[in-house]
């Protein structure tokens, strides 16, 4: 069971990172680049972002709760959702247990939730758990949990020299970033809301109809133009945060005492990086910029003992590690506090990646470990050639919170290029080196962990396959949910290669409750393994007429159980070992 969650949890990560990688947002063309002359660098709309009429959390004490769904409901999907991957033998004895389950254990099972459920009035009954799911978790975090996303190129920085590309986009990637972590500790960045017709709800009329509304009821209100607010906690955790490990269970840490620095990784070396002044402001951008130039020109070998290839390590033995050098040097400590500590980190890769579009999804995916921090909310990684992308430490949020912020700081800094036409000035408060103590205990569990690190990402296998005759327009127009025929694609090659249905997994957001994670959607159907199992045949091409009605039936199937989830009716409580069913 562990290998197919890793397997399910590697190939989720890989297909986020694709999805983010090909996607190409809608940006206007024309720079608004700033100018130091004409421009007050200290004025409230050059440090944050547009400002919204409505409070970033608005709708937060509004959102709903959590539903349970009816214990009868969930047997009865969990039934339906495993038939197309078992024999008949295997589902009729499945039958029998449930049935047995059902009549007693389950039903008292499910009333202790509902107990727990009304104990907890301002959170999710999945809260506390999913926390503890990831934290206890002792498999590394690269390729298991952290995901990552890659920014589209930026031709603007690409007619730059090239000796100025990766401090060019840095500079404005970083710009931005401060920018948005501004707006969101002041409040003022617009609430994610999820607009169905956005021509109809994503307007100043709404938003006038929506600050008349008491808070209270500001989720409901919102419902009427269809437009479905999402939980916002997630977000308090993007800046300042980090993963911690611990033996048996990590910790989240998150600061309540503002700093003003950020951490640059270059060549497995750490540099903290001051980014605010005394006031809390954003520094000005030539001082941003001549601060990230110091640690590009500081002339630093790749570190022989590069300590952040521990982060990809089990998280036990990172512990008993982590521990052994706080205990060793007080030095080791403070170091490992300017890391935690630090807003978030920005990784300068030496590498030039070029077209190579296996070699990108790799370098920001899990790259060869000796210049990331994994622990971290999430990492801000640029290339020698100005590929740009971000990976995510996954406990303390899911895709919602960290896509936002994704696209905000591209479109910002895409759109003003802050750097671009400046010249770098170095300032007094400059950045410093942080210092390690290692012993041989640890310089051990370096070179093991490297070895082991390596081993484990050449296990991964990424191969891009890249359709480009037809995509989600065409599947629009023939009223075919594009996430299905997807779906539907992994299950029939699955088929071909190995002549069985798997379990299988996609993940979905519950974010239009208070406190939602992610849900499970089990896209294998007895719809899919038909298709599937034609698909096989080598006389498939003369039931095309078949094959049409079962894709159309395959969609309203997905796109059903995909409301299911989003609406939590289809969280399972029953924590079924597979192996007793079929035994």
């Amino acid at each position: 069971m562990s290998n197919l969650k890793n397997l399910e949890h590697s190939f989720r990560n890989v297909n986020f990172l694709w999805r983010s990688f090909h996607h190409r947002c809608q940006y206007g063309t024309a720079a608004k680049v700033f100018d130091p002359i004409t421009s007050d660098w200290k004025s409230n709309p050059w440090q944050q972002l547009p400002q919204s009429s409505l409070g970033t959390y608005y709708f937060q004490d509004s959102l709903p709760r959590l539903p349970i769904p009816k214990f009868q409901h969930t047997v009865q999907r969990y039934l339906e959702s495993i038939q197309c991957i078992l024999s008949p033998e295997e589902y009729k004895r499945t039958q029998a247990v449930v049935k047995e389950f059902e009549g007693k254990v389950g039903l008292e099972l499910h009333e202790e939730l509902l107990l727990l459920d009304k104990s907890l009035k301002g959170t999710s009954y999945i809260s506390s758990p999913w926390f503890d799911m990831y934290l206890s978790d002792r498999q590394p975090l690269p390729i298991n949990y952290n995901p990552a996303l890659v920014f589209v190129e930026d031709p603007i920085i690409d007619k730059l020299p090239k000796n100025m590309r990766q401090l060019t986009r840095t500079t404005n990637l970083l710009v931005s970033a401060l920018r948005f972590m501004k707006s969101l500790e002041n409040e003022t960045i617009e609430p994610e809301v999820y607009h169905m017709n956005p021509k109809k709800s994503d307007t100043d009329a709404y938003r006038t109809i929506m600050k008349l509304l008491p808070k209270s009821v500001a989720t409901y209100g919102s419902y009427l133009f269809k437009a479905f607010p999402l939980d916002m906690s997630q977000y308090t955790s993007l800046f300042q945060s980090t993963r911690v490990p611990c033996k048996g269970k990590d910790k989240l840490l998150k600061m309540d005492k503002r700093v003003s620095h950020i951490v640059v990784m270059r060549h497995g070396h750490f540099f903290s990086c001051p980014v605010l002044d005394s006031h809390g402001d954003i520094l000005p951008i030539n001082e941003l910029m001549g601060n990230l130039e110091i640690i590009l020109n500081t002339e630093v070998e790749p570190n022989q003992y590069p300590i952040g290839i521990m982060t990809t390590e089990e998280r036990n033995k990172w512990a008993a590690i982590r521990e052994h050098m706080i205990l060793k040097n007080e030095q080791n400590s403070k170091s490992f506090d300017e890391i935690d500590t630090s807003l978030f980190v920005v990784c300068l890769d030496d590498v030039e990646l070029g077209d190579d579009h296996v070699g990108v999804t790799r370098n920001f995916l899990h790259s060869d470990g000796t210049n990331r921090w994994f622990d971290k909310s999430f990492q801000l990684i640029v290339s020698k050639d100005a590929w740009a992308g971000v990976t995510f430490e996954h406990s303390w949020g899911d895709g919602v919170a960290i896509l936002r912020f994704f696209n905000d700081i591209h479109r910002d800094s895409k759109e003003h290029q802050w750097c671009n036409s400046l010249q770098s000035k170095r300032q007094s408060v400059q950045p410093f080196k942080l210092v390690f103590d290692i012993d041989d205990i640890v310089k051990q569990a370096i070179k093991e962990g490297k070895d082991r690190y390596k081993a484990h990402t050449e296990k991964l296998v990424i191969h891009p396959f890249i359709l480009e005759k037809y995509g989600k327009t065409e599947c629009k127009n023939w009223k075919i949910s594009p996430d299905s025929i997807m779906q539907l694609g992994f299950q029939i090659a699955f088929h071909r290669m190995y002549k069985y249905t798997p379990a299988s997994y996609e993940s979905c957001s519950t974010a239009a409750f208070k406190h939602g994670r992610t849900e499970t959607i089990r896209p294998a159907t007895s719809l899919t393994k038909a298709v599937s199992e034609i698909m096989s045949m080598k006389d498939w091409s003369s039931r095309k007429g078949e094959l049409k009605t079962l894709i159309r039936k395959c969609s309203e199937k997905h796109n059903q159980l995909t409301k299911e989830a989003a609406m939590g009716e289809e969280k399972l409580k029953i924590n079924f070992n597979h192996t007793e069913f079929v035994q």
